[in-house]
Order: structure tokens, then sequence, then C-alpha cells
């Protein structure tokens, strides 16, 4: 099945995704990658988590020595895996949707600090991009068991999962803007960085994002 225009998800091509031995593989190594992440970082994900529910989370400080880099790799491989399996329809572009969110994600990253080194918030902006991360990280770890019943149980309606996604997203959104005022917000005069913030870091690249994915989509 093809996505229509009239669609905000996809339609995957099930019959397709389904029969394909690499895309079960490959959901399985994403839920492997996600518990070996976890249990290599359980005390640092929990107090970022914890984090998330702080409204001074940002002097809290973190067990930097439990860091390891294959344990950050696995989590962001699951992460973006989880985010391009939400848009593919066909096996064959899954690479171009995964190379698509991760530097989606990167440049998400960059602009953060960029704006923080600018206007001399590098403390905000580091504390900020903590906790945005971890919303991304904790969103797709959600989404990878429900992209997975998705796949596997096309006789559920199209517009359920679409009205579930829409919800998650809304729900991300508002906790994400809930963050950036409790740590960007001193004074009135901070509106105009949180404007910028929303224009530069938020709008642009997900326009950008979101027309590059509909093309690489629509490839197939």
């Amino acid at each position: 099945m093809h996505p229509t225009p009239y669609s905000l998800l996809p339609i995957p091509r099930t019959e397709t995704l389904v029969t394909s031995p690499w895309i079960g593989l490959l959901i399985l190594f994403v839920f492997v990658a996600f518990a070996l992440s976890i249990s290599a970082h359980r005390k640092q994900y929990s107090l970022y988590v914890r984090n998330l529910v702080n409204k001074q989370g940002r002097v809290m400080n973190y067990d930097q020595e439990s860091t390891s880099v294959w344990a950050n790799v696995l989590l962001w491989f699951a992460v973006v895996s989880s985010y391009a399996l939400v848009l593919l329809t066909d096996t064959i572009i899954y690479p171009f949707l995964f190379v698509i969110f991760a530097a989606y994600f990167a440049l998400k990253w960059l602009l953060i600090r960029l704006i923080g080194y600018i206007f001399g918030l590098k403390e905000v902006a580091r504390a900020f991009s903590t906790d945005y991360f971890v919303i991304i990280a904790l969103f797709g770890f959600l989404l990878l068991p429900i992209v997975s019943c998705r796949i596997y149980m096309p006789e559920i309606p199209h517009f359920v999962w679409l009205i579930l996604m829409i919800s998650m997203l809304v729900f991300v959104l508002i906790t994400l803007f809930i963050k950036l005022l409790q740590i960007f917000y001193t004074r009135i005069s901070s509106l105009f960085y949180i404007f910028l913030y929303l224009c530069t870091s938020e709008i642009l690249p997900l326009l950008v994002a979101a027309k590059v994915a509909s093309i690489v989509v629509n490839m197939v």
C-alpha cells in the first residue's frame, strides 16, 4: 500500500515488511540495544528521568564514571531506528530515513549549543540539551512497541495509529515547552531567547526534515 497525500502517517506495505526477515531482525536488535544500554546505564538514566520532573534539574550532578561509549551508541542507534520505523513504508527506504533522523538530531544538538554560545547561555543550553534528548530517547523507546504492532498487526485501522502518534507527539511537545520555560525563563527578556530558539531550533529544522522525509517516502 502506498502512502496517500492525505495521510500524515505513511501507510506501510505490510505484505513487504512482514515477510522481510531483516525487518524482524532489526526490530529485535533495537529491543536488545535498548535493553543493553539501559542495563549499562541504569543509575545515570534514572537520574536523567528524575531530572525531567525537577524544576531545578540543571544543578543535578550525574555519575560520569558509568558512561560508556558502546552503550550510548546502542541507545542512539535504537532511538533513531525507532523514529525511522515510524515512517517506514518499504524496506528500501530505511537507510535513508535513519540518516535523515540522525542528521536531524545532530543538527538540533548543534543549534541548541550554538544558541547558548552566542548569547552567553552555555550552561543553560547544556541543561536544556540534556533534558531535550532524554525526552527524545524516552519517546523513541515508547514508539518501538507501537511501531512493531503497527507493522505486524495491519488489521488495526490506520486512523487508530494516527491518533495515537499525534497524541504522543502533542504530549512530547508540551513537555519540551515546559522544560524550555523552566530552564530558559528567568525574566521577561528571556522570552526573546525562547522565541529565537523556537524559530531556529524547532520550527525551521522540523519543516526541512518533514519535507526531506516526505520526498524520500514518496520515492517508493
